[in-house]
């Protein structure tokens, strides 16, 4: 089963070296190829699974607590504000406090890399007793604007050297792995960089992994205006293929929350794998999980089960892009927008991929599920009918 995934995302920063580029917005939602720059670090965490984001945040945060909301496809969407700034160590100090998973991702919300999160992940693992953080590193060539590090042949990063003119060496790239409990003895104000990592590097306390990818660091006019076209290829829209969970994917036992009583419908199946094998196509589930407001399970369960449901789907050939629940019942939490038949699930799945509804297909097995894509002006598929009477959208 693939392992909960945390981030804390920092967004706290003023942008004053933008100012006169980018004067509405906080930088992180500074607009890049069309879209909040923020929208490209959470598309990311989206496609390699993370569960949850706390989101660090404090200038104008309100831009970034608007837009991305409670979740992002499927990410759950937490909010660490800075009434005052803490700088970087502060923030993330902060931050962990909110996260539950032993190691924890941090990501600069000005910064985006092509990382490997799971060849940090095998760092960590791998790491000696002591180490308390895996931190992504870059080459670069012909640069003076960073600072570089020394990594030796068994991957603990050694040495970090100050700004100077540089033909060619390792930067870091402003990722970074982080046992959930390296700062509590730090206090509640200091910088992560100069006033931890600088300070805990000669006990061997750091990895390093070299990451090849693409890198940007939108901190200065020149940069973000390079950000505008290397980011272009990943600001698209796309098709959705919607699936109900319960009766639809698997069989309904009542609200499943067990990995071990899933049964998977290979009807359906069949279809969601036409769908992953479709490069224009997402493929997201939007289930109503009222077990979570009766008491009988919890999020944490329901997470659980959607990771044991892509292992096995996986194995099938099926990706699934996203998840989309709603946790409520009228009987138990009040009304909500979110529980089918309303639309929401749907129209947040459209939102967060830039997906039009004539582009877009739901696939139940209710009325509930009827009435949602009605409302959301999506085409429905009973799945009852999936095979005797109709097509592939993708063929319609």
């Amino acid at each position: 089963m693939r392992p909960y995934r945390e981030a804390i995302v920092l967004a706290g920063g003023f942008g004053t070296r933008l100012a006169h580029v980018v004067t509405d917005v906080c930088k992180p939602m500074a607009p890049v190829a069309g879209r909040p720059f923020l929208r490209f670090i959470m598309d990311q965490l989206a496609a390699a699974d993370f569960d949850r984001a706390v989101v660090a945040d404090g200038y104008r945060r309100e831009q970034i607590e608007d837009f991305f909301g409670s979740a992002y496809r499927g990410i759950a969407v937490e909010y660490s504000p800075e009434d005052t700034p803490l700088l970087t160590g502060g923030a993330v100090k902060r931050a962990l406090g909110r996260c539950r998973a032993d190691w924890v991702f941090v990501l600069n919300g000005d910064t985006w890399l092509d990382v490997d999160f799971a060849a940090m992940e095998a760092a960590a693992c791998d790491a000696p007793e002591g180490v308390s953080a895996v931190i992504a590193v870059k080459r670069m060539c012909d640069f003076e604007r960073y600072g570089t590090v020394d990594v030796n042949a068994a991957g603990s990063l050694t040495a970090f050297h100050e700004k100077r003119p540089c033909e060619e060496g390792l930067i870091n790239a402003g990722v970074y792995l982080l046992r959930r409990d390296a700062l509590n003895n730090m206090p509640e104000k200091f910088s992560l960089e100069s006033d931890y990592f600088e300070r805990v590097v000669a006990a061997g306390a750091l990895r390093a992994v070299e990451c090849s990818g693409g890198f940007i660091d939108i901190g200065v006019p020149e940069d973000y205006g390079l950000a505008q076209t290397m980011l272009a290829p990943l600001a698209r829209s796309w098709k959705l293929a919607m699936f109900d969970r319960d009766g639809t994917i698997n069989v309904d036992t009542g609200h499943l929350h067990e990995p071990e009583k899933l049964e998977l419908i290979p009807s359906t199946v069949d279809i969601m794998r036409g769908y992953s094998d479709d490069p224009d196509y997402k493929v997201v589930v939007v289930t109503n999980q009222a077990g979570i407001a009766k008491g009988l399970y919890t999020e944490a369960d329901m997470r659980r089960l959607h990771r044991c449901m892509e292992d096995e789907l996986e194995k099938l050939g099926v990706r699934v892009d996203a998840w989309y629940f709603c946790p409520h019942h009228p009987d138990y939490t009040g009304p909500c927008e979110c529980r089918k038949p309303a639309p929401g699930m749907l129209l947040a799945a459209m939102r967060d991929f830039d997906a039009e509804s004539a582009e877009c297909v739901m696939y139940g097995d209710q009325p509930s599920d009827t009435l949602a894509a009605s409302d959301a002006s999506v085409e429905f598929r009973l799945v009852d009918n999936i095979r005797k009477n109709q097509p592939d959208k993708r063929s319609a």
